[in-house]
């Protein structure tokens, strides 16, 4: 539970009060957080659990980003941050989150498209432009430090990757600030659809988050054309050749996240799955690429085409 200073950072207990009640809503790979009713309303309180060790966790980009898009209305509003980042508030919006049936639908996915277009338009603060290789590259050096018999196929899934990458016309758009995560569980439908969770936010080409979305959900694939025109960025020169090619640099990605993590500690099933699923999604393009797994999990997961999914278990 919420205490101590931390508590006082919560509008309705800054002078001591104790909060009407506190409940656990949401503890992550990466998190936890609590509800926190007060005298003054409800509110989130993340503790960040995992911010010094998880790959790809930037605390202060997060904070920017985030503060920015709420100032645009798209992410609930921040109330306090910790200085050491270990923790954040926000406000509470009383909504219902997504389900993964909802990337089926096209009205849906019209209207994340233009909740996207409104993100898009957020003048981003002068932080780093995202380079997705450069990712790829880091996790894909922590596996290999532990498992230099992986070089090759990894080394190829690079190389496919940064082909990929260059077909998708990235750095030809103007950057923007991108969530870079939106699973089911951060999209929130209130008086409108919120972006919530923005641990992987960048300052990226806005391409980056449909390719995302198209990765999560292989069934909204089919409406890649939709997306890209509720999102503007048909008007870029974007086309659904390019948004097919991002969406297989992120799916590579995702993959090397999941393996660089199970390098350095235990995962639960959850994650081998997840793993494996990407890793059958890659493979279904190099086929050449052989998976050398030792776990019996991946083992029995490699049979099929498989789909790719983000922190939480996608379509």
């Amino acid at each position: 539970m919420i205490a101590g200073e931390l508590l006082l950072q919560v509008p309705g207990c800054e002078d001591g009060d104790p909060p009407y009640s506190q409940e656990l809503i949401g503890g992550g790979r990466v998190n936890r957080s609590y509800l926190v009713r007060t005298r003054r309303g409800r509110f989130v309180v993340r503790l960040n659990d995992n911010s010094s060790s998880d790959p790809g966790l930037d605390r202060d980009r997060e904070l920017a980003l985030h503060t920015a898009a709420a100032g645009a209305g798209v992410a609930p509003a921040v109330v306090y941050a910790a200085p050491d980042r270990s923790s954040i508030v926000t406000e509470f919006l009383d909504g219902r989150l997504w389900t993964p049936h909802y990337f089926s639908r096209m009205r849906d996915l019209r209207s994340l498209g233009q909740r996207l277009r409104i993100l898009r338009g957020v003048t981003p603060p002068p932080l780093m432009r995202y380079d997705p290789m450069v990712t790829a590259r880091r996790y894909a050096d922590s596996i290999l430090r532990h498992d230099g018999d992986e070089a090759s196929r990894i080394g190829m899934l690079l190389d496919n990757g940064a082909e990929a990458l260059a077909r998708s016309g990235w750095g030809k758009r103007a950057a923007s600030i991108v969530h870079g995560d939106l699973h089911h569980g951060n999209v929130l439908t209130a008086d409108r659809i919120y972006f919530i969770d923005w641990e992987y936010a960048q300052i990226a080409d806005p391409l980056h988050d449909l390719a995302c979305i198209l990765a999560y959900y292989p069934r909204a694939a089919m409406h890649g054309g939709l997306l890209l025109e509720a999102a503007g960025l048909d008007k870029t020169g974007a086309t659904p050749a390019m948004l097919a090619d991002l969406t297989n640099v992120f799916v590579l990605i995702n993959y090397l996240w999941y393996r660089a993590r199970r390098v350095t500690r235990t995962v639960p099933a959850t994650d081998l799955q997840l793993e494996s699923a990407a890793l059958r999604r890659l493979l279904t393009l190099a086929p050449e690429a052989q998976p050398r797994h030792t776990s019996a999990a991946h083992s029995r997961d490699f049979s099929g085409v498989g789909k790719g999914n983000g922190d939480v278990a996608g379509d």
